[in-house]
C-alpha cells in the first residue's frame, strides 16, 4: 500500500495529482449537499457529481489506501496535505466549510472503495442531520450505519487547541485569497446592517484591511497585491468591485510611498466607497437593458446614500469623514464636473482621488450588462486622455508607472507566439515597456510549464510584448496565475 501523502511534498507531480483529485472530491460534495436541500436524491441531478465523485475518490483510495478530507480552521486537509483553495473556487470552499461547520462535523474518512450507494448514504446522513443540535457527528455516523456505508465515517471537528495534520505556514498566495474572501464576506454581512450602520462591523473591516496592507509590502517573486483585482465575479459585480478597488487603490498608494496607517485608512475609503450602491433596488443595479433616465439618476444617488449610512458613524470613528468623503465624491471629476452637484464644493482629497482612478479602472476592465469589457491597456489609455479633467494628472501618471503599459493582470502576446499573463510591472519607467510574465502557453497555445520570466533581464532579449488579449478567448483565467 502506497503511504499516505506527506504534507511538504506539494511539488511532486503524485501530490499535485492527489490535490486536483482532492478538490474535485471538494467541489462534488459541495454540489451534492446544495442539491440535496432541493431535490429527492431519487433526482438525475445527482447522477452527475455523484459519478464524479465516485470516480475521485476510487482513484484516490487505491493510491492512498485511504481518504480523509478534513477542516481545520478555515482550511480543507487531504490525507494531511492542505488542499490550496483556488480563485474560481472560493465560494465552494466557504459553502462546504459552513456546512460542516453547522453540523459540527470535522470532516470525512473513506477506508475503502466508494460506491454510488454509500455516497447516497452519507448524503441522507447529512439531510437528517441538518446541525449539531439534531445529533451532530454520531448521529451521522449511526446513520450512515444503517444505510450500510461503512466504509464512511464522519470526523469530530479538531478541538481549538489541536494542530492542523500539517504544520506549513499559509503562504503568500493562500493569505491573499484569505483577505481577498474575508473581504468580500464584510460586504456581503454589511447589506443586512444598512439600516442599522452602528452594526457595520468596522473591527472586521479593519482587520480584513490590514491584511492586504501587509501583503502590499511582500511585491516580487512573481507576487503583486494589484493582481488580485484581476478576480472578477460577473454576476457578483457590485461586491467584487469594491474589493477589487480596495486591492487597487493599497497597491497604488504603497508604490506612492503612503505609510502604513495611510494604506490602512485608503483601503477602508475604497473598500466603503460603493457602499451607497447596496441601497439601489435590485432590479434597477442588476437590470439587463439600458436604464432609462430615472433609473440613471437613481443610481446616481449611491453616493449620497453612502455618505447618509456612514455619518452616524463618525462619533465613534473620525476616520469616518475621510470614508464619507470618498464615497461621495469619487464621481466628481478633477476639473469638478460629475456628481453629485454640491452647493459647496471641497476639493477632492488624496484618498478620494486615488479611488477614482482605481474605481474607473477596474469599472472599465470588468464585463457589465451596459457596457463592453475593455483590455487593461484599454482602459488605461481611457483614463490617460481624462487626464487632467476627470482625473488628477500627476495620480495618472503614476498609476500608469505602478500598473505598467501593460497593466499587471494582462494577458499578453509575446514576439515569440507564446501567451503570458503579467505578474509585476517593472519599476523602472523606462522599462515599463518589460515587466515579469508568467508565459502560460507554447507557441503552438497548448498550456505548457509556468516559467516567470523577467522581460528586461538580457536573456530575455528575444522576448518582448506585441499587445494586451483577451483572455476568455483563449480559455485563460489571468487572476489564477497572478496570485
Amino acid at each position: 500500500m502506497t503511504p499516505n501523502v506527506r504534507a511538504g511534498a506539494a511539488s511532486t507531480p503524485e501530490a499535485r495529482a492527489f490535490l486536483a483529485s482532492s478538490r474535485e472530491v471538494l467541489q462534488q460534495f459541495a454540489v451534492l449537499i446544495r442539491n440535496s436541500y432541493l431535490h429527492d436524491l431519487t433526482n438525475e441531478v445527482f447522477a452527475d457529481p455523484l459519478k464524479k465523485a465516485v470516480t475521485a475518490l476510487a482513484q484516490i483510495v487505491k493510491t492512498e489506501g485511504n481518504f480523509r478530507l478534513e477542516r481545520v480552521g478555515q482550511e480543507f486537509y487531504a490525507n494531511g496535505m492542505r488542499i490550496r483553495m483556488e480563485i474560481r473556487s472560493l465560494q465552494t470552499y466557504k459553502y462546504l466549510w459552513e456546512e460542516l461547520s453547522k453540523r459540527e462535523l470535522g470532516g470525512f474518512q473513506f477506508d475503502g472503495a466508494p460506491t454510488t450507494a454509500s455516497l447516497s448514504g452519507l448524503l441522507t446522513a447529512l439531510a437528517r442531520v441538518r446541525s449539531a443540535n439534531v445529533g451532530g457527528v454520531d448521529e451521522v455516523n449511526q446513520t450512515l450505519a444503517q444505510q450500510g456505508a461503512t466504509a464512511v465515517v464522519a470526523l469530530p471537528p479538531r478541538a481549538a487547541g489541536d494542530s492542523a495534520p500539517s504544520q506549513e505556514q499559509p503562504d503568500r498566495r493562500q493569505r491573499a485569497i484569505q483577505a481577498y474572501q474575508q473581504a468580500l464576506d464584510f460586504i456581503r454581512e454589511s447589506i443586512s446592517n444598512l439600516d442599522s450602520p452602528a452594526q457595520l462591523n468596522l473591527r472586521q473591516a479593519k482587520r480584513t484591511v490590514q491584511k492586504l496592507v501587509d501583503l502590499s509590502f511582500e511585491e516580487g517573486d512573481g507576487f503583486s497585491l494589484a493582481g488580485m483585482a484581476s478576480i472578477k465575479d460577473h454576476d457578483n459585480y457590485t461586491f467584487n468591485h469594491m474589493v477589487n478597488v480596495s486591492v487597487l487603490a493599497i497597491a497604488f498608494g504603497q508604490r506612492l510611498g503612503l505609510k502604513r496607517q495611510d494604506l490602512a485608512q485608503l483601503g477602508l475609503c475604497a473598500l466603503y466607497h460603493d457602499m451607497g450602491k447596496l441601497h439601489i433596488p435590485l432590479e434597477v443595479l442588476n437590470k439587463k437593458e439600458s436604464l432609462t433616465e430615472e433609473e440613471w439618476a437613481v443610481m446616481g444617488n449611491h453616493t449620497v446614500y453612502a455618505a447618509r449610512t456612514l455619518f452616524p458613524l463618525i462619533a465613534d470613528d473620525p476616520g469616518t469623514l475621510h470614508r464619507i468623503l470618498t464615497a461621495l465624491q469619487h464621481h466628481l471629476g478633477y476639473d469638478g464636473t460629475g456628481y453629485p452637484k454640491l452647493t459647496l464644493r471641497k476639493r477632492q482629497g488624496l484618498f478620494t482621488r486615488i479611488v477614482s482612478i482605481a474605481d474607473a479602472f477596474d469599472a472599465m476592465t470588468t464585463k457589465r450588462i451596459y457596457q463592453r469589457q475593455f483590455l487593461p491597456s484599454e482602459a488605461l489609455a481611457i483614463i490617460q486622455k481624462a487626464s487632467g479633467a476627470r482625473y488628477d494628472p500627476l495620480l495618472v501618471k503614476a498609476f500608469i508607472n505602478c500598473m505598467g503599459i501593460f497593466p499587471i493582470g494582462s494577458t499578453v502576446l509575446v514576439t515569440t507566439g507564446e501567451l503570458g499573463v503579467v505578474v509585476e510591472s517593472n519599476p523602472d519607467p523606462d522599462r515599463s515597456h518589460q515587466p515579469k510574465v508568467k508565459i502560460i502557453t507554447d507557441t503552438k497555445r497548448s498550456l505548457t510549464e509556468l516559467q516567470l520570466i523577467d522581460l528586461s533581464h538580457p536573456s530575455q532579449a528575444g522576448r518582448a510584448i506585441v499587445k494586451c488579449v483577451d483572455p476568455e478567448a483563449f480559455g485563460i483565467n489571468s487572476a489564477h496565475y497572478v496570485i
